[in-house]
């Protein structure tokens, strides 16, 4: 039954999609919120996540950076449910009400020692308060082991709640070699966890007859946990005072999460990745990065970047039937920014993901819909040691049409961010 497909998906997945690529989230900074590119970056201190090699080019001395961000969702699956002959829509719009983000950067000299705590995936979460499509189907593979093929479930009642975070700790050093050349070295340990939750009850039909026969009901609690370490290397190039030319790369970061079932499910029987003990792999894969910026005079610079996502090389594990579908991801960026005066600044970005994901990749709980995202923001230097930057953005997600068992089901997103941060130096 190509239905249980899903099986692996519920066990992956949250379908989360911000600005980044699969489970990875872009936005890991107010800063990279209100100009999007920032892989070149070489003042301030999240350059921790996107340009560990240019801190060598800081100013000797701390830099502290601290962010957090909000996140409004709108996601809605338009289909048809087992048993029915009338469209629904299907819809989750909890939003992710914080997501913290901090680096710290000493600088002394060629020098630079730096460490932090980010977000750099999952953050949040997605409560679908009505069921999804999916779940009948389900469940219609246990009433026809009980009551015979020509018998199906129908949802009376359900609901199903997921929920994806990922914690990052990182540190390293930089080291200027001259002043047009440094590179970077860190390493960073992630832990993941995930936890699904749902419940439905259901009538059992006949269709021989059309007539109900029983009621019948399902339930599930799953949380599952995985770390991992990883590293990434990088370079950062000045061929004049006013271009900035830099490269990143990020080994992939192994994940094999690890069930514990917090009740017992009928569904454990055709979801054997729910079961309690039971593992399955979910890498964050390998990132190659590169990023250019370009001071046009002392009020205006530009900036371009571009990440490229090696999914088909990570281990999505080979018994979910559906990472496998995945074709590499890659974004790309632009970025201007403008300084009014000696005290405030604003920015415009665009960013457009390309998350590797196709028809067969769609399902009721994973829907990596390819996305434009602009956003702007202003930055207020309060003082010679502190300044605020505050940002915000909205995305463009193209529609998806499912296969399969999901061939009558569009995918629709809407995503809405904002972010604040505060930067100090000593």
């Amino acid at each position: 039954m190509r239905g249980l497909v899903f099986l692996g998906v519920l066990a992956m997945a949250t379908g989360l999609v911000q600005a980044g690529n699969i489970d990875i989230l872009g936005i890991r900074s107010a800063e990279y919120l209100m100009e999007l590119s920032r892989n070149a970056v070489t003042d301030c201190a999240d350059g921790v996540t996107y340009n560990p090699a240019g801190l060598a080019f800081m100013d000797n001395g701390i830099h502290l950076n601290f962010s957090g961000q909000y996140i409004g969702k709108d996601y809605t699956i338009t289909g048809t449910l087992l048993g029915s002959t009338s469209e629904t829509e299907l819809s989750t719009n909890k939003p992710t009400p914080f997501i913290p983000n901090f680096y710290a950067v000493y600088k002394s000299g060629k020098l630079a020692a730096f460490g932090g705590f980010t977000i750099p995936a999952g953050g949040g979460s997605v409560d679908y308060t009505d069921g999804l499509f999916i779940m009948p189907l389900l469940q219609t593979a246990l009433v026809q082991a009980q009551y015979g093929p020509t018998h199906i479930a129908v949802l009376n009642d359900g609901h199903m709640e997921g929920t994806s975070v990922y914690y990052r700790g990182l540190g390293g050093i930089a080291y200027a070699f001259n002043d047009k050349f440094s590179a970077g070295l860190s390493g960073r340990f992630t832990s993941g966890h995930r936890n699904f939750k749902g419940e439905g009850s259901f009538s059992v039909i006949d269709l021989s007859t059309g007539s109900p026969v029983g009621t019948t009901s399902a339930e599930l609690d799953v949380d599952r946990a995985a770390s991992g370490f990883s590293g990434v290397i990088s370079v950062d190039y000045r061929p004049s005072n006013r271009i900035n030319l830099t490269a990143r790369y990020e080994t992939a970061t192994e994940l094999d999460f690890e069930s514990t079932a917090n009740v017992t499910s009928t569904w454990d029987v055709i979801m054997p990745y729910m079961a309690n003990g039971a593992k399955q792999r979910r890498d964050l894969p390998a990132v190659a990065a590169i990023g250019v910026e370009m001071v046009v005079n002392n009020k205006f610079r530009l900036g371009g970047s571009g990440n490229y996502y090696f999914i088909q090389a990570s281990d999505q594990g080979e018994d979910d039937g559906i990472a496998d579908a995945y074709k590499d991801g890659w974004e790309a960026n632009i970025s201007g920014r403008y300084q009014f005066n000696d005290i405030l600044a604003g920015a415009l970005g665009y960013s457009y993901s390309n998350y590797g994901g196709c028809d067969s990749t769609y399902t009721d709980l994973e829907y990596n819909l390819n996305a434009g995202l602009l956003s702007g923001g202003i930055n207020w230097q309060a003082s010679s040691a502190i300044d605020f930057t505050l940002a915000g953005g909205t995305t463009f997600f193209s529609e998806g049409k499912g296969t399969g068992i999901y061939a009558d089901e569009s995918f629709n997103k809407k995503v809405l961010f904002v972010a604040a941060g505060v930067n100090a130096s000593f």
